[in-house]
């Protein structure tokens, strides 16, 4: 009796054993798969965030596309991972007759159609949301689902829409500085956007009249802080003349002097 005791309790143990293997393997599985989900969701939310500023910054069909296609991968994901989840094939259909809609009837706004919130808040976000834009296509470049041709065209694009955006807050800024006689500040702020503009090749008719506003304000900046130095100026000299009057009549009226 007491072999097939011993047997029988190491083969209760084996399989216990074998039990708390599986279970372990069936829990790292499961996390890795929420783990995984999890990612793809965030990835979703991201670009449904991004989708909201196709109101305010001007997507071009393929910048669309991308992020349209970058929610499709990341359903394609979420479905293969947990194939009986309905919600995860709904949401994978629409996006799918979305992309077909944008690829037969999106037209693209104008690049001058951007408009500058003249909320500095709200502007501000604009440039986040191109950062944040730019680093999605650099995240899809690298994952080659966009070819190096249209990732640098798209970039440029996007690059030349934050930069208007900050020439924007810049100006604004520069005429804060204005009213505040900080023309010192005015000026900076003036040179640094236009050494920024004059080396962009194949300006487009915003960035021209940006450049010519700017360098108005440089004129009328200057101006200030001529006349400025002007006042300055006559104000030691008259200082200066004040000085020797006074010593001079110091010098008159002193307990010493010689009638």
């Amino acid at each position: 009796m007491y072999p097939l005791i011993i047997s029988l309790v190491g083969l209760l143990l084996i399989v216990m054993i074998g039990y708390n293997i599986i279970q372990q393997y069936k829990h790292k599985a499961e996390t890795e798969r929420r783990i995984s989900v999890s990612k793809q969701h965030a990835t979703i939310t991201e670009v449904d965030e991004l989708l909201l500023y196709s109101t305010k910054i001007p997507f071009s069909k393929a910048l669309l596309l991308i992020l349209k296609n970058r929610i499709r991968n990341a359903l394609y994901v979420m479905i293969n991972i947990s194939p009986s989840t309905a919600s995860y094939k709904e949401h994978f259909a629409d996006t799918e007759a979305q992309i077909k809609q944008i690829k037969e009837n999106y037209v693209a706004p104008s690049p001058s159609s951007l408009q500058v919130p003249a909320n500095d808040k709200d502007a501000l976000a604009l440039v986040q949301a191109t950062k944040k834009l730019r680093a999605v296509l650099r995240s899809e470049h690298a994952k080659q689902k966009i070819n190096t041709d249209l990732f640098v065209l798209e970039n440029q694009q996007l690059e030349i829409t934050q930069l208007k955006i900050n020439i924007e807050i810049s100006i604004k800024r520069i005429n804060e500085a204005k009213k505040q006689k900080q023309y010192n500040t005015a000026r900076q702020m003036t040179d640094k956007i236009l050494k920024i503009l004059n080396n962009i090749p194949n300006k487009d008719n915003v960035l021209e009249n940006k450049q010519t506003l700017l360098e108005n304000l440089k004129t009328e900046v200057s101006s200030y802080l001529t006349n400025e130095q002007n006042d300055a100026l006559d104000s030691q000299q008259q200082t200066k003349k004040e000085d020797t009057k006074k010593k001079d009549l110091e010098r008159l009226f002193a307990d010493k002097q010689k009638w």
